[in-house]
């Protein structure tokens, strides 16, 4: 009887009792999200499909508005308050833009102020911090202190070395502002020794930085313009100049770097300006984000599926 009893117990203890405990392995997805000013409010669009379709969020990267988007999500704010937030003209007050002559003389004057006092002043249309503090105001706790959910990397580029720079800790207002310093509109950022500024002109969709931070599956988020001739009364403002000249840029990037992403949401954008804050103009972006995310869910969830299963058999090889 000893005999059996012993056997039973040592059985027993060799089962896996602990089985249903085992850490649960499923693929890391990341975000890449693109700047394109307030294009960018299409990234809204598109994580508000993917909270719907419980489609997790590991890693986020995000280049000018996409870093502005990536770093309140990661913060803790919803799409849904995002969406709030934006159409509220709550972003138009932090980050407006006027061209006008008045705007012009006051650089002028804040350059021969920033001479007298011998601090340095850096070439640019403005040169305050509101979105800056608009940016950690809206994510910080009630004691002040910051506390990003998801990991978060910003993208932005040193004018000093002429390379990009990826921001991964630190002062997120500031890194948020320095990424979205779209050169000549707004005033470069001292961040340490670096000169920084927009991010997507050298790298707009920073899939790279998706995958190094450990992404098994990366979902680039395109919010550029199609490139499409243009009539010369559209260079009649700076506004239409510069929009211009940004839009080249970035095509001729994009589609070397999303060739490396796993899953690509482009979302139909046509008619959204670069510089286009005005509520209509915002809203149809996060519907355009929106609608072709939910035309792109078969495609990730099919991915998802593939990597989880090669996921499995690789544990168990």
């Amino acid at each position: 009887m000893k005999f059996f009893l012993t056997l039973f117990l040592l059985l027993f203890t060799s089962l896996p009792v602990n089985a249903e405990n085992k850490p649960v392995i499923r693929p890391k997805v990341g975000l890449a999200l693109g700047g394109g000013g307030a294009r960018g409010a299409a990234h809204i669009g598109v994580l508000k499909v993917l909270e719907r379709e419980n489609i997790p969020v590991d890693y986020l990267v995000g280049t000018s508005a996409g870093a502005f988007i990536a770093a309140l999500y990661s913060g803790g704010i919803c799409p849904d308050e995002l969406e709030s937030y934006v159409l509220s003209g709550a972003i138009k007050k932090v980050y407006k833009t006027d061209f006008s002559v008045f705007r012009a003389v006051f650089i002028y004057l804040n350059k021969i102020v920033h001479t007298v006092t011998g601090k340095p002043f850096y070439a640019g249309l403005y040169n305050d911090h509101k979105l800056h503090h608009f940016v950690n105001e809206l994510i910080s706790k009630d004691d002040g202190t910051i506390e990003m959910n998801i990991p978060l990397h910003i993208i932005a580029v040193d004018l000093i070395t002429g390379l990009p720079v990826v921001i991964k800790s630190g002062d997120v207002g500031l890194a948020v502002q320095a990424s979205t310093a779209i050169p000549s509109l707004r005033q470069p950022i001292p961040i340490g020794d670096q000169l920084l500024i927009d991010g997507g002109i050298i790298n707009n969709i920073p899939v790279e930085e998706a995958k190094k931070m450990g992404s098994d599956i990366v979902i680039a988020i395109n919010v550029d313009s199609k490139l499409e001739e243009s009539k010369p009364q559209d260079f009649k403002s700076f506004e239409g100049v510069i929009t211009r000249v940004i839009n080249l840029g970035l095509k001729v990037q994009s589609q070397c770097i999303l060739d490396k992403a796993d899953i690509i949401i482009s979302p139909d954008l046509t008619g959204v300006r670069i510089l286009a804050l005005d509520k209509e103009s915002l809203s149809r972006a996060i519907k355009a984000g929106e609608e072709e995310t939910i035309k792109m869910l078969p495609k990730i969830k099919k991915k998802l599926k593939e990597k989880d299963y090669a996921l499995r058999i690789a544990e168990n090889n």
